[in-house]
């Protein structure tokens, strides 16, 4: 995919089925974003396959270079992000291998070492700023969630806390509460904490709508094993607003990406987008590998 040179590439582990690649370029967010991902990667006995990249312009002669080179002159700093991130998860037994790749364009390299590992899920950050009308996370965010053949966690760079209790999970059924529930389900058994999944219905919404945003708690709940979960129906005429509200009282986020009719909203969603620039806690943001047509994804329900 594009032109994407790896200089460093680990072998992967023996016997992990589930792998999860993780992108890394701050050394300031590789804490936070490795404690995600052995949460995911432990709860699925996988491995971890943290992945660096260094961009240089489309006209530079990098591309003709020896590895050596590239790694003398080119790589030192995105190296050691590297080995910072192995070095954090060194007490976790979870293997982490590591990806260093050479690239034009961040958001195609980034694609390219997903599909060279065959991942399951990804993993990237995401620090909210003003955009432009038309880029929603960033415009390296934005095409790498659009395109990717896997699972997609985007989190929200710079919130921490300092342990979980309890995660919030807001669901309206649809594709992406599945891999929102993994996370949600993931950090609560490593954290011995509780989840909450909660639907909204809006306070006019009659005994149907009310019977069916019960059932998509209900199956957001059988997602997740092992964690006292509580299921919730709430009335709210603005269903992101409500969400921000109750995520004060939570230590955690995850949200299925919210999908829309307006094509220009389909990387996330207003919902998600919204509930992911102003909730107080950290947040996650889930998409479910893309599937289907183009017309099929833009008609769904946000999940």
């Amino acid at each position: 995919m594009g032109s994407a040179q790896r200089v460093i590439e680990d072998d992967p582990a023996a016997g992990r089925e589930y792998t999860l690649v993780v992108a890394v370029a701050n050394p300031v967010n590789v804490q936070q974003l490795m404690r995600t991902a052995v949460d995911l990667a432990r709860d699925r006995d996988g491995q971890i396959r943290v992945t660096s990249v260094v961009h240089k312009h489309v006209t530079s002669p990098f591309m003709l270079f020896s590895d050596d080179r590239i790694r003398e002159e080119y790589a030192d700093d995105q190296r050691a992000v590297l080995d910072e991130a192995v070095a954090l998860a060194a007490d976790a037994a979870v293997p982490v291998r590591r990806s260093l790749v050479v690239g034009s364009d961040v958001s195609d390299a980034v694609l390219s070492a997903v599909e060279d590992a065959d991942a399951d899920a990804l993993l990237l950050g995401w620090q909210h700023r003003p955009r432009p009308s038309d880029v929603v996370l960033g415009t390296t965010v934005d095409s790498v969630v659009r395109r990717a053949p896997c699972d997609v966690y985007v989190e929200r760079i710079g919130t921490t806390a300092d342990g979980v209790d309890d995660v919030l999970l807001p669901t309206d059924g649809g594709p992406h509460v599945e891999a929102a529930a993994a996370l949600a389900g993931a950090v609560a058994r490593a954290n011995d904490a509780g989840v909450r999944a909660v639907s909204y219905v809006d306070p006019e919404a009659g005994a149907a709508d009310r019977e069916a945003a019960g059932e998509r708690v209900r199956e957001a709940t059988a997602l997740i094993e092992d964690v006292p979960v509580d299921a919730d129906v709430r009335e709210a005429a603005a269903v992101a607003e409500a969400i921000v509200s109750a995520a004060a009282d939570f230590d955690l986020v995850v949200l299925g990406a919210t999908r829309e009719r307006r094509l220009r909203r389909r990387v996330v969603g207003s919902v998600a987008q919204t509930v992911g620039q102003r909730a107080a806690p950290p947040i996650v943001i889930a998409k479910r590998r893309s599937e289907g047509s183009l017309l099929r994804r833009a008609l769904g329900r946000w999940g």
